[in-house]
């Protein structure tokens, strides 16, 4: 029945039925609309797709008919009107997606499906129904399921070809509840989808999509990390180089590449166990476990910090002032990271694969001179030039001001601007020779100075900055210490948050998503894993 096609007198028959049930309509205009219809649309294929667009009809007319109310405002009207769109279109996405699965399950019929555990042939228990919940409400089909006598797992071919995921929830859906709740706690995040989606989700619902996202994101990127890795088991180079499908083309390569490094901290927490623990607080840990409580008395944890590494990456053409004073990039990619800097670096080595960084004529790292992004820097199969952040240098130089000469005082400002102008001229020397003359009382002042001294002594070869100008390069990593700030901290370091290790990691790396603009390109890329 489904595959005939509705004329277009039929398709005015269904019109009329639609609209004659609804009172408020003259039978003119009802008539005129009709034929309208018909003529634009033509023929409806699928006799459900024809009852799905009658549901819909016929809310859209009962919706015309409604006279404006007295204390009704535009506000008010609005509002209805996006959840009368939902609820007109929702029986037809049900139409089409049963439609959809219907011609997949006919393509099948007959052909046992192998299980996803243990790749038997699986035996089909029929058509079965069942639910998810979309952007537009509850969808109702019918498919095809199929389970291993052996592991007991099921399997829906036709579901899994059409992209609709085993939980309750569709993907679109999905999507947009982790992208809220990426952007903003997930309190708030299921507020913002009731309030734009007209959707009721569970802060619980939404706190396990977006681990789920999460976890499957970092399951990706460390797939990918070690599919394109430079190195071998061994060592040694590959043997040829393999670049991400999505890569730039090979003309995009940039005359000079940037790479922003640097580090923030969010507060996360561990849990005790063994000696660190009493015997009474074992048994109420033990207790929590089996009530599977999720903190609380039971448990008892030690808050630490772990760095969540950042990079950013762009282009040198994409570099523009915007006065004589400030500048800006117009096109910034994000890497984030949680953990030590030989994974970071994987990571990173893909999206400097994707933007053609590999084939910059001058590729320069800019950090504030810590010693593991030297080693991330030598560790590149291709050569890197380092750049110390020149005010990075200036606020260390100020510290040892205030620490020496007292806080916001004239003398250390003075002393710190002779300092900083020193700096840019690249005598760091003489730098050196001021900071030795110095002759605090304090032994803590004292090693303050001496870590200085070091500093610029070992980040000689990182600091000629006359240079650097002469030839237009930039000398500040204000980028990433901006993306330290808005793309991690703004969600990782909110007031009172506590993270674990694993939720930090996800989270990391699902801000590098949101604002590398990859939301949905990633959900694809989930699917079709």
């Amino acid at each position: 029945m489904d595959s005939t096609e509705v004329t277009s007198s039929q398709w005015m028959e269904i019109c009329r039925k639609a609209f004659d049930s609804n009172e408020g309509l003259e039978p003119g205009f009802a008539e005129a609309l009709c034929a309208q219809l018909a003529e634009k649309v033509g023929t409806l294929r699928g006799e459900t797709v024809a009852q799905a667009f009658i549901d819909g009809a016929s809310e859209l007319a009962h919706y015309a008919s409604q006279a404006f109310k007295d204390n009704e405002n535009a506000l008010d009207a609005e509002c209805e009107a996006v959840a009368v769109s939902r609820r007109v279109v929702r029986p037809l996405l049900q139409a089409k997606l049963q439609g959809r699965l219907d011609e997949l399950d006919q393509q099948t019929k007959g052909v046992a499906a192998p299980c996803p555990k243990c790749a038997q042939a699986t035996e089909s228990e029929g058509r079965r129904r069942r639910t998810w919940k979309s952007v537009l409400g509850l969808l109702r089909l019918k498919r095809r399921y199929s389970c291993c006598t052996s592991c007991k797992a099921g399997i829906a071919p036709a579901q899994q070809a059409l992209g609709l995921p085993d939980g309750e929830f569709t993907a679109r859906l999905e999507e947009v509840c982790t992208m809220m709740a990426t952007t903003v706690p997930h309190g708030m995040a299921t507020e913002l989808v009731d309030k734009l989606c007209g959707i009721d989700v569970s802060v619980k619902a939404v706190q396990d999509m977006t681990e789920r996202r999460g976890m499957a994101v970092v399951s990706e990127d460390q797939a990918e990390s070690q599919e394109h890795t430079p190195f071998l088991l061994t060592g040694l180079s590959v043997p040829t180089q393999t670049r991400p499908d999505d890569s730039s083309p090979s003309s995009a390569a940039p005359k000079v590449a940037y790479v922003e490094i640097d580090g923030v901290v969010p507060i996360t927490r561990e849990e005790l166990t063994g000696k660190e623990l009493s015997a009474t607080d074992r048994r109420r840990q033990k207790r929590a476990k089996k009530q599977k409580a999720r903190g609380g008395k039971g448990r008892r944890y030690r808050i630490v910090g772990r760095e969540v590494k950042n990079a950013v990456l762009y282009d040198g053409k994409d570099c523009v002032a915007e006065s004589p004073s400030r500048g800006s990039i117009l096109d910034k990619t994000y890497v984030s990271h949680l953990g030590n800097w030989v994974p970071f670096a994987l990571l990173l080595w893909v999206a400097m694969l994707r933007k053609r960084f590999d084939g910059a004529k001058l590729l320069i790292v800019l950090s504030d001179g810590s010693e593991w992004i030297r080693s991330l820097a030598n560790w590149f199969p291709i050569e890197a030039f380092l750049i110390l952040d020149l005010y990075h240098v200036k606020r260390r130089i100020f510290e040892v001001a205030h620490a020496v000469f007292g806080e916001h005082t004239r003398e250390a400002r003075a002393w710190a601007e002779v300092q900083g102008d020193r700096i840019e001229a690249g005598n760091i020397t003489h730098v050196i020779e001021a900071l030795s003359f110095l002759a605090p009382r304090r032994a803590q002042t004292r090693k303050l100075i001496a870590d200085l001294k070091g500093y610029l002594d070992n980040n000689r070869d990182r600091m000629k900055y006359p240079e650097y100008r002469r030839r237009g390069l930039r000398i500040s990593s204000a980028a990433v210490e901006s993306a330290n700030f808005h793309v991690t901290g703004t969600r990782l370091k909110l007031q009172g948050m506590r993270w674990s290790a694993e939720g930090a990691a996800q989270m990391a790396v699902l801000r590098a998503d949101l604002f590398n603009g990859r939301w949905e390109a990633r959900t694809r890329q989930l699917l079709a894993a």
